[in-house]
């Protein structure tokens, strides 16, 4: 053989060795794809969890990388929120991710509308009816109160207001998901998983004076969603309201702040 062939043939081997190189290096390249998703699969998200002091007490509070996880009254008897949290987080303190909860929660009772900036995680909630009676109670404006029943009627559900009562009662994040502004419907303010001390100060904090007669305010008055009209309770156009588009706003006031005009037929002040 030629030294030109013998050549040849060097180059020609050392080229398909090259060729099988990079094969093993897709390969390999792929595989580390693989194994970078399988981790993703098996990593579990965490829960920044600590304990802040409020005006409505000692609260444990978590947050996940979705927004605000867990609320919880301390010194209640509802269930740890721990357990749960563990089924799919990996749960750690970390006090200075909950002073910043803290922080607004107190701003909030202080009379800051706009603190409660964080989202919501509703991952702890089981069930697709009490996940939809959360989320449609997070639209009830500050400054109003909604009762059970329209509620329930709200998704869909008119004869659902117990199954709304048990919701308010297991709803895993209090104040951020404003349980406290669901009433019953003969006007008294109705129970509270944190007492019924704690919801008249959450809605006093609102701008909701409710009395010593623990029933809406005086000067209440009826809000329609679709309408943008609120009315007196006892107006003609707000009984043949849906209750499922209804607010009930602590007076004329916070209604024309959340955007509504006043009753022609009525004339609220």
């Amino acid at each position: 053989m030629s030294m030109e062939n013998e050549l040849d043939t060097v180059l020609r081997a050392a080229d398909r060795e090259a060729e099988d190189d990079e094969g093993l290096e897709e390969i390999f390249a792929q595989g580390r794809r693989r194994v970078e998703k399988a981790l993703k699969r098996v990593r579990r998200p965490l829960a920044l969890a600590g304990v802040i002091m409020s005006q409505v007490g000692k609260l444990f509070v978590a947050v996940s990388p979705r927004g605000i996880l867990s609320v919880h009254f301390m010194d209640t008897k509802s269930p740890d929120p721990i357990p749960l949290m563990r089924e799919q987080f990996d749960v750690v303190e970390n006090q200075p991710a909950a002073d910043r909860i803290g922080d607004q929660i107190r701003r909030f009772i202080a009379g800051d509308r706009k603190a409660l900036s964080r989202k919501i995680d509703l991952s702890l909630v089981r069930g697709d009816f009490k996940r939809r009676a959360l989320v449609k109670l997070c639209n009830v404006p500050i400054g109003s109160v909604v009762t059970y029943q329209a509620l329930a009627a709200s998704i869909g559900a008119p004869d659902g207001q117990r199954a709304v009562g048990n919701t308010m009662a297991s709803n895993p994040i209090p104040i951020y998901v404003p349980c406290h502004r669901v009433i019953r419907s003969d006007g008294s303010i109705g129970n509270y998983g944190g007492g019924v001390d704690r919801k008249l100060k959450l809605l006093r904090a609102e701008g909701f004076a409710v009395g010593k007669d623990l029933r809406v305010p005086e000067h209440a008055v009826m809000g329609h969603q679709r309408t943008h009209i609120y009315c007196k309770p006892e107006c003609p156009a707000a009984r043949r309201a849906d209750p499922g588009r209804c607010f009930i706003f602590a007076d004329p006031e916070h209604a024309r702040r959340a955007g509504l005009r006043a009753c022609k037929v009525c004339r609220p002040a």
